[in-house]
């Protein structure tokens, strides 16, 4: 498992999704010259490009990375070579799923570092009211992301059965909307003053619990604005995740066994 993690975390600096990363993160030269466009705001507006540009490379990553992994070797016959060794499909897909895991981690720690940089430059630029809290600048990275290790494991779950790569792109794409909606959606329904039928209540409230909440990983008013963050909600969000991610993995591990590959 660990040889194959190795390989696919070697292989994703020869690919072309590799370029298009260092691409994005390019363009965090390029903020605190944007920010300074914003008068008044110009840390508050950096701490917020810099977590929304993030949040869009590791979205880029865990989509096309989670999709692409699976389908391109089967479409190659690569894993005919892998599973031909004493290697189980399990492992195959933690290897799979570890490597990219470690090349989100490391793009993530180096957008981190770009960050500190932007946010230090923009706040030199116009003093703020507010400081600049870098463990809640921290927290909101990792909790990012935790959210997309969380939507690249639906990739992995997706692709284990599916036999094109445009079902598991678009699905996931679907799944990553609706996690980030679904406690608007159910608040304003369940929750709201309008008058809705029971039936459709307790439709709205299943969905609500079988899709992700990814709204409970976002902690960027918290980096921006300085609130506080509890350590309860920490606790709460990691075991969120922890519980979703063991489920959403046995799933993949448990349909891909079972897959017919020939």
């Amino acid at each position: 498992m660990l040889e194959i993690a190795r390989l696919t975390l070697k292989n994703s600096a020869r690919d072309r999704i590799f370029i298009v990363i260092f691409a994005f993160c390019i363009l965090y030269f390029f903020i605190p010259l944007f920010s300074s466009f914003s008068m008044r705001q110009i840390q508050e507006v950096s701490i917020t490009m810099c977590l929304n540009l993030n949040s869009a490379i590791l979205l880029f990553l865990s989509i096309f990375g989670g999709v692409s992994t699976i389908w391109r070797d089967i479409e190659r016959k690569y894993i005919y070579n892998v599973l031909s060794h004493p290697v189980r499909r399990t492992d195959y897909i933690l290897g799979r799923f570890l490597g990219l895991f470690a090349l989100m981690f490391m793009v993530s720690v180096i957008n981190f570092i770009l960050s500190v940089i932007d946010i230090n430059i923009s706040a030199s630029m116009y003093k703020s009211s507010l400081p600049i809290n870098y463990t809640n600048i921290m927290v909101a990275f990792l909790f990012s992301l935790f959210k997309y290790t969380l939507l690249m494991a639906f990739a992995f779950l997706i692709d284990s059965f599916a036999t094109t790569f445009f079902m598991p792109f678009f699905l996931t794409i679907a799944i990553f909307f609706a996690g980030n909606t679904s406690q608007g959606v159910y608040e304003y329904i369940v929750e709201g003053t309008t008058e809705y039928s029971a039936i459709f209540k307790d439709i709205v409230t299943a969905i609500y619990y079988i899709l992700p909440n990814f709204s409970s990983f976002d902690f960027t008013p918290q980096a921006v604005y300085n609130l506080h963050i509890s350590l309860n909600s920490v606790f709460v969000t990691i075991v969120y995740f922890v519980l979703y991610f063991v489920v959403v993995m046995t799933l993949t591990c448990f349909i891909f066994e079972k897959r017919n590959l020939t």
